[in-house]
């Protein structure tokens, strides 16, 4: 990702001049999507289009600790206003990160999670179905609590990644309210040549107490231009919904010059589907600067959701 650097200097009161990087960096997107079932009363076929600027400011010590904060700008089609979130902090030190605020998650960060997400809008129905707390880009983080709290960190060695995060809905409270509890995830993420696995684990989900749930994925890069992947996420201890949900997706990508075909298949359990299988197809073609992609998805309520359209990152 090409990202813009910005000097800053910043005076300090009898201490001379300490120097700063500011890095600005975002993304965009712009195009069409179709629902085949909109709510009552909507269309179709609207146009979707995102802007989203990221803005991280780090300092090194002496000691070579890295500290640093981020946060967000972001703007979607409908809204009014664009809307920043809460503050990022950070501290990084020989592959050791610690995040508090508006932090990331264990869960959420698990390496092959998402993988088998495609389109313009990056989808899947292979995705976890219940929720998690993770990085928030936009607005509150958990109204009405005002006191939520993250904290997040990540150890990396060689082909090993290990991380664990705890998420307070609010800290300010000496009691949550009944029904809540404190999201505790752990996930890792280890990679042998071709082979790769991810694991994670959550609990309270959410902040939901005893919504508890568990994914283990794997994929295989068959050679430069083919990847096959296949994650299973159990969301049986997810009170939020009390579904029973159990999903397993197979996933998959091929290049070839400037295309790439992806597409996924999965089997979700819930009791709610009208069909136990959803599956998806998509396609992109680089631009050089800019990538053209698009999707199909047909959804457990045998619904269809399609999108085509240009995103890029800057």
């Amino acid at each position: 990702m090409k990202k813009i650097l910005l000097a800053t200097t910043m005076i300090v009161a009898g201490a001379g001049i300490a120097a700063a990087d500011v890095t600005v960096s975002g993304s965009g997107r712009f195009g069409l999507v179709y629902y085949s079932k909109p709510g009552a009363g909507m269309s179709k076929t609207i146009i979707d289009h995102r802007l989203q600027f990221d803005i991280t400011g780090t300092k090194e010590t002496d000691a070579g600790v890295t500290f640093g904060g981020k946060f967000r700008l972001r703007n979607n089609d409908g809204e009014n206003i664009t809307a920043g979130n809460q503050a990022l902090l950070f501290a990084e030190y020989m592959g050791l990160r610690l995040e508090v605020g508006n932090a990331n998650t264990a869960i959420d960060s698990a390496g092959l999670i998402w993988n088998s997400e495609i389109g313009l809008t990056a989808s899947s129905y292979g995705d976890p179905q219940s929720n998690f707390y993770g990085y928030k880009s936009q607005g509150s983080l958990a109204a009405p609590y005002s006191g939520y709290e993250g904290v997040f960190a990540s150890y990396s060695m060689g082909d090993f990644t290990g991380r664990i995060s705890y998420i307070q809905p609010d800290q300010r409270l000496s009691t949550l309210p009944a029904g809540m509890d404190d999201e505790l995830s752990v996930s890792v993420d280890y990679a042998s040549g071709p082979f790769a696995v991810s694991a994670a684990v959550a609990q309270n989900a959410a902040g939901v107490k005893d919504a508890d749930m568990w994914f283990l994925g794997a994929a295989y890069t068959i050679n430069d231009a083919a990847t096959i992947g296949l994650n299973y996420i159990d969301e049986t201890g997810e009170k939020a919904d009390a579904t029973g949900d159990r999903t397993i997706v197979v996933y998959g990508s091929y290049a070839f010059g400037a295309t790439t075909l992806a597409g996924y298949v999965a089997n979700n359990d819930a009791n709610a589907n009208q069909t136990d299988t959803a599956y998806g197809i998509g396609a992109s073609y680089d631009l050089g600067g800019a990538t053209l992609t698009g999707a199909v998805h047909r959804s457990y309520s045998k619904t269809t959701y399609a999108d085509l359209g240009v995103k890029f990152s800057f």
